[in-house]
């Protein structure tokens, strides 16, 4: 969103198909390379980084400062887990070496702002997203449930509660052989794990379902699964967090990581269906102006950043 909106160039450098955590180290040095090697090559005055992981800030950090370059730092949740508590040191500096630093909501611009670094909120674009390519779904309730089996996604409450609610159906979206497999033999047989969707298919499903699912048990995490509800114009049945409800104020069922709430959450949507699609039209509609005016604050603030 970002690429295209700025017109920039996207690259998503990767390497290892599966996430074994002994292949990092090889990862991050292969990434590493590639990088370097891109930003040599195309002599960016300017570049729009992703954290985590905190490594690929670094090297463009590298970069810049041998070219005179600037670099903005785009914080996701997780930059600031437990896990990268040991290279905190490395992440304040850069984050200080930043033009700005982007992040979610008020509560990591305090954090940002206490390493004497420069922090802009900005959510997540409402886009326009295409058609895509129609998926068959079932007779019954449909809800698409987007998943990348992270850590912090309640599935197994999920399972629980959809096979207590036999009327509905719900697709599970993401690569599932990072399931354990145990969770996948005792699926309900009102599940359907689709495996990881090309972009057509998958946005395609978002619009053939009733509605979508998208649950955290990390507080003060933006989910780019609920912002594509609102492109959609879906209803949506996200986590009972304080920052969530004030983000997804209207078209949203709010539930707690349980299986009982979360079956409770299926009910009431629906329930509400039309109501909620209603509301999501609004809150779409507002989410654009939002996003327009944050980032008009982004070119301002590093034009001001960019003359001192």
């Amino acid at each position: 969103m970002f690429s295209r909106t700025l017109g920039g160039k996207l690259y998503c450098i990767h390497y290892f198909r599966h996430r074994k955590r002994y292949l990092t180290p090889f990862n991050y040095i292969l990434q590493s390379i590639r990088t370097l090697i891109i930003l040599f090559s195309e002599r960016p005055s300017a570049v729009h980084v992703q954290s985590p992981p905190f490594v690929c800030s670094l090297v463009v950090y590298l970069y810049c400062r041998f070219l005179g370059a600037g670099f903005v730092i785009d914080h996701h949740s997780a930059s600031f887990s437990r896990v990268w508590d040991w290279a905190l040191p490395i992440q304040k500096k850069l984050a200080r070496r930043a033009m700005i630093n982007i992040v979610t909501n008020q509560y990591w611009v305090k954090i940002i702002r206490s390493w004497n670094a420069n922090a802009l909120i900005m959510g997540d674009a409402i886009l326009d997203l295409p058609n895509g390519t129609p998926y068959p779904v079932s007779d019954k309730f449909n809800i698409v449930f987007i998943s990348t089996f992270s850590p912090d996604e309640p599935i197994e409450e999920v399972l629980v509660a959809v096979d207590k609610t036999p009327n509905v159906h719900v697709y599970i979206t993401g690569d599932s052989r990072n399931l354990d497999r145990g969770v996948l033999a005792n699926k309900p047989g009102n599940v359907t794990f689709t495996g990881f969707l090309p972009e057509n298919k998958y946005i395609g499903l978002l619009r053939s379902v009733d509605a979508i699912m998208v649950l955290t048990t990390r507080d003060h995490t933006l989910q780019l699964g609920g912002c594509e509800a609102i492109s959609v114009g879906q209803p949506l049945i996200t986590s009972d967090w304080g920052f969530l409800r004030e983000f997804f104020h209207l078209g949203t069922i709010h539930v707690s990581n349980t299986s009982s709430s979360i079956r409770k959450g299926i009910v009431s949507i629906q329930n509400e269906k039309q109501k909620l699609k209603n509301e999501m039209k609004c809150l779409r509609v507002s989410g654009r102006q939002e996003w327009e005016c944050q980032l008009s604050e982004l070119r301002t603030l590093a034009k001001q950043v960019d003359r001192r």
